[in-house]
């Protein structure tokens, strides 16, 4: 590993995040223990310098530059960021709160990804809102029942 370099003041988080990832490469085919500690430790640092502390997780979705659509368990768009720029080793174009994890399941519709579907890449795009697939109940009773008595205008 390289020697720990303190967080620069005014970087950005995808600059923080690569900052990160040179001076705490992975050598081998996977990390390590060691490897993930010492990443972990580097980005609650980045993470304290901008007054970002550790609270409650939920998913955050996030497209990725190269057009990867990853995600991750956190506690803030920033730390999701931050993250998935050291381990993917690439910049966000955009991170979303998605704690139901709807939005991450319109891109990969059968919830789990094989490894094809994990390298698919997609345009990138402003970011996506969450959709509600179904309609809301007062709209599908609209039209089945005539409007009472009292709704309506006409004496009778």
């Amino acid at each position: 590993m390289n020697a720990r370099p303190d967080p620069s003041a005014g970087e950005s988080l995808g600059e923080a995040g690569e900052r990160i990832r040179s001076a705490a490469p992975i050598l081998g085919d996977r990390a390590t223990d060691d490897d993930c500690r010492i990443r972990r430790a580097m980005i609650d640092e980045a993470l304290a310098v901008r007054g970002i502390h550790p609270g409650a997780h939920e998913w955050h979705t996030a497209l990725l530059v190269d057009g990867h659509v990853a995600g991750v368990w956190v506690n803030s768009v920033e730390e999701a960021e931050l993250e998935l720029t050291v381990w993917w080793g690439t910049r966000c174009h955009w991170v979303t709160v998605d704690p139901q994890c709807l939005l991450f399941h319109e891109y990969f519709p059968k919830g789990k990804r094989s490894a094809a579907e994990a390298e698919r890449r997609f345009p990138l795009a402003p970011p996506r809102a969450l959709r509600d697939r179904f309609a809301p109940a007062d709209s599908l009773l609209d039209g089945i029942w005539p409007p009472s008595a009292s709704t309506t205008s006409v004496a009778r």
